[in-house]
């Protein structure tokens, strides 16, 4: 029988994923106190991409994605087709992986060797994802919840806290819209276009009919989240100091005093951190080892979790040098990824729609 997630599990394990740890870094800051309207339509298009990606759903109800690719392409193509969508969501997973345990040494063990800091954490992502998907998705079900009330209690204290200004995101587009045009790219890759990994998991949910309704509503409150969120940091910072910073809402969270009572909240940018990074990591990582499953017509994917999950640190390592080289290389493989979360589906959407029509005109 077929492991399946409820509705509330797959809206539970978007959210995680897409605000993820996004809400540490100040996207399309390159667009300075703009930055916020760049969020608004990268979620605008990465909303119109999330209708591709669930209108698989909706024609092949119940099928996985090597299913739905087979009777599109053919084996011939749909096997290094797989294969490709593979080696990417490896590639995210290791950007991710780095930078969890690069932001976990740095403000919490900052005497740990990153080696250790990494295994531990790929440990327990191998332990939960070997008892099955389903599991995986529960303790997202479980952590949602406080992982996004945390998130509304620093928006909340920051305002309070009197550190709230909105002169920092002032003057509206006063460089021009330039600015906002050159950073859409790379926010709507970064989060919306990765939701291309769900993809691989649509089939597992026990009521395909309700899936674009559930994805729609966890992917628009996850950009107000963002949007939110980059507010925050542009009123308290500033655009300047928001931009320069390596840790914006670290720093956000640093500046919130209560009369002397309720400061140092910086354990809880923590909090976020880990459950962004074992959401980004875990998602794009299973990803992978289904995606290497059906290629290589595998009868289960415990091996090759346990395998590559316990090469991942290792990989990583020696991948990355650093976090600058780590944000640089995932600026880097842009084009494979833009081809991967926009040109492909839209392309195998287009060929399912016409063998479609095909066929009605044959049943006529």
């Amino acid at each position: 029988m077929m492991i399946r997630i409820s509705n509330i599990q797959l809206f539970a394990l978007i959210i995680t994923f897409e605000i993820g740890s996004t809400t540490l870094f100040a996207l399309g800051i390159g667009a300075k106190q703009n930055a916020w309207i760049v969020i608004l339509l990268a979620s605008i298009i990465g909303l119109g991409l999330l209708w591709v990606y669930t209108q698989f759903a909706k024609d092949y109800p119940n099928q996985n994605f090597s299913t739905i690719l087979n009777e599109l392409l053919g084996p011939k193509l749909a096997k290094p087709l797989l294969f490709l969508f593979g080696i990417y969501f490896i590639n995210q997973a290791l950007h991710n992986f780095y930078e969890f345990g690069v932001l976990i040494k740095m403000t919490a063990l900052p005497r740990t060797p990153i080696l250790i800091i990494l295994y531990l954490f790929i440990v327990v992502t191998i332990y939960i994802l070997s008892l099955g998907f389903e599991v995986f998705a529960r303790t997202s079900e479980i952590l949602a919840p406080y992982f996004l009330t945390f998130l509304i209690l620093i928006f909340l204290t920051t305002v309070v806290s009197g550190e709230f200004d909105i002169a920092g995101f002032r003057p509206v587009l006063g460089g021009g819209f330039q600015p906002v045009l050159e950073e859409l790219p790379t926010v709507i890759a970064f989060p919306f276009g990765e939701m291309v990994v769900f993809l691989m998991f649509f089939h597992l949910v026990n009521k395909p009919e309700h899936i674009r309704k559930v994805a729609f509503w966890a992917v628009g409150l996850s950009a107000f989240i963002l949007m939110l969120s980059l507010v925050v940091m542009l009123a308290v910072l500033g655009p300047e100091l928001t931009a320069n910073t390596e840790i914006p809402i670290l720093e956000t969270i640093l500046t919130i005093n209560i009369a002397e009572i309720i400061t140092n909240l910086d354990s809880i940018a923590v909090f976020i951190m880990f459950i962004g990074g074992f959401y980004k990591t875990g998602l794009h990582f299973f990803g992978f080892c289904l995606a290497m499953t059906w290629v290589f017509n595998l009868q289960k994917t415990r091996w090759l979790i346990i395998i590559f999950g316990l090469l991942l640190p290792i990989f990583s390592i020696y991948r990355f040098s650093g976090l600058d080289e780590q944000r640089y290389k995932g600026l880097e493989g842009g084009i494979y990824g833009i081809l991967l979360m926009a040109s492909l589906p839209i392309l195998l959407l287009l060929i399912s729609v016409v063998k479609r029509k095909k066929s009605t005109r044959k049943g006529v």
